[in-house]
């Protein structure tokens, strides 16, 4: 009689449920949060980059490059970006009807309209804040790496 009474009191009894939930919940909510941080921090970085592209590009704009040589776009969009100049590159290019040309310096036929573009790509890796292979491995799955390359780029046309 004892014993039943006993299981029938610990059927019955509610307490400890939402300590037994948040215990379940609760991996799942720091992953979830971890998650957040990390691809918050890569999608800032992705925007500073873009936005720093665009500025060099409307640079070029202002600044209407005369030759091939684009290593000033280069230094403009490392101090936009507030990265090394290593992590920039700028090209300028020049398109006849379309068709992409060895030589920014070279014109196009008489017949043929001339289209001069600056493209500016700005790439590093970023640190993620927490190493993700660990779970990767327990879950059985592939995590990306604890750096994740961010590109922010930027093209226009200036004739």
């Amino acid at each position: 009689m004892r014993i039943l009474n006993l299981a029938k009191s610990m059927r019955e009894d509610r307490a400890g449920f939402g300590a037994m939930e948040l215990g379940l919940a609760l991996p799942i909510l720091v992953l979830l949060s971890l998650g957040m941080v990390d691809a918050s921090k890569l999608i800032s970085t992705k925007i500073d980059f873009e936005q720093a592209a665009q500025r060099t590009t409307d640079f070029a704009l202002a600044k209407r490059p005369t030759n091939s040589d684009a290593s000033y776009l280069v230094t403009e969009a490392a101090a936009a970006a507030g990265i090394d100049a290593q992590h920039v590159s700028a090209t300028l290019f020049l398109e006849c009807n379309g068709v992409l040309q060895q030589d920014f310096n070279a014109g196009c036929a008489p017949t043929e309209t001339p289209a001069r573009f600056v493209e500016v790509t700005i790439s590093q890796p970023v640190a993620t804040e927490f190493d993700w292979t660990g779970i990767a491995s327990v879950l059985g799955v592939k995590a990306f790496d604890s750096q994740v390359v961010v590109t922010g780029d930027s093209l226009v046309r200036f004739q």
